[in-house]
């Protein structure tokens, strides 16, 4: 498969979660790759690993008691060039989400604040990623 029609990579993921007693394997050796323009469905029982695999990729698992134990997970950007994610530092990673990764979580109502409308949450991430004024952001909300 060319890197030109990648997106994502992840290869070989195992994360364990460190309990009183032992390590739970949360996601054992999992692997798939997500082309442009493609739509993957991560499919499962309630505790298959499914929101721990997510949260891997987006680098959000938390340290301790969450651990990822190997594995690759790649991103490919538009010319190609192979950004591996567990290796950015927490500020890249942070630049990096929102703008070229994201994620919707479960419950979305945990994640939106329900004081403030959508379209001024949707401004203030756009904000948070490109240096534009907040008249800008709402053209680019109203956009989407």
């Amino acid at each position: 498969m060319s890197t030109q029609s990648l997106l994502l990579e992840v290869n070989n993921l195992t994360v364990d979660f460190k309990t009183e007693n032992e390590n739970v394997r949360a996601v054992d050796d999992i692997s798939f790759s997500l082309k442009k323009g493609e739509v993957l469905g991560i499919v499962g029982e309630s505790g298959s690993g499914k929101s721990v695999t997510a949260l891997s990729i987006m680098q959000l698992i938390q340290t301790p008691p969450g651990k990822i134990i190997s594995g690759d997970i790649n991103y490919y950007d538009p010319s190609g060039n192979k950004i591996d994610l567990s290796l950015l530092s927490k500020k890249n990673i942070q630049s990096f989400r929102g703008k070229k990764i994201a994620m919707i979580f479960q419950e979305p109502m945990t994640s939106l604040n329900p004081v403030y409308t959508c379209g001024n949450q949707i401004v203030e991430a756009i904000r948070q990623h490109q240096n534009i004024s907040k008249k800008k952001a709402k053209e680019k909300t109203i956009e989407l």
